[in-house]
């Protein structure tokens, strides 16, 4: 189906997107639409003419999750990071990530990131902090991620899909974002990029004296 693309479709765009007025969606056909994910073709008049055929998918918006632990006094460790290794069919295997999932109908993005951070980790976080938003795949959608850093954890009980194959992990931070920042290419225990994105940013909050543990918050 084929129609021009309604006011409710337009994105809404993040702070740091510098709107084009000379870009134009002439159209929108759809391709796909399932439960979560739907497919379109759009129609565009570019800015200083011509047009170009651009595909468009509409998923959710998403969260993550840095989740942190405090060492306990005299154990002689650093904070730890609470990660999934979690098994991903579209790449054949399983990869270590932060805790994340869909927003769901009717929830903000703190709401979804405290229920997913006690569905896939059992963990209740008795402080959240918003970190960023950002673009996940800005060349075909418009989905968002709200990244949150969590503290205060109590250990819970996990509530897992039935199609959700996890463990968790409590690895330390520094060694993760050295390994990320100096270790060989190729090598990493991380290769998500949400995951790297967000590990690096929390540890350079902390090196600032900000986050959970310091002083500040986004």
């Amino acid at each position: 189906m084929t129609e021009p693309l309604s006011e409710n479709r337009k994105p809404e765009f993040l702070r740091g997107v510098r709107p084009d007025p000379d870009l134009e969606i002439l159209e929108e056909s759809s391709l796909y639409a399932g439960e979560f994910v739907s497919l379109s073709m759009l129609r565009c008049r570019l800015p200083g003419g011509g047009e170009s055929s651009q595909v468009r998918i509409e998923l959710p918006a998403v969260v993550a999750i840095v989740a942190l632990l405090e060492p306990s006094p005299g154990d002689g460790g650093g904070v730890r990071v609470v990660l999934l290794e979690q098994l991903r069919p579209a790449i054949g295997g399983r990869i270590f990530e932060i805790p994340a999932g869909h927003v769901e109908a009717g929830e903000s993005p703190r709401e979804a990131a405290l229920r997913e951070l006690a569905e896939e980790t059992g963990y209740r976080a008795g402080k959240l902090e918003a970190l960023a938003v950002r673009y996940t795949i800005p060349g075909v959608s418009p989905q968002s991620m709200h990244f949150f850093l969590a503290g205060e954890l109590e250990p819970g009980e996990q509530s897992l899909d039935e199609t959700e194959r996890l463990s968790v992990h409590e690895v330390e931070l520094d060694s993760l974002v050295d390994e990320l920042l100096n270790g060989t290419v190729g090598e990493a225990r991380v290769v998500d990029n949400k995951t790297h994105l967000a590990l690096v940013h929390t540890a350079l909050l902390r090196s600032r004296g900000e986050g959970a543990g310091g002083g500040g918050g986004a």
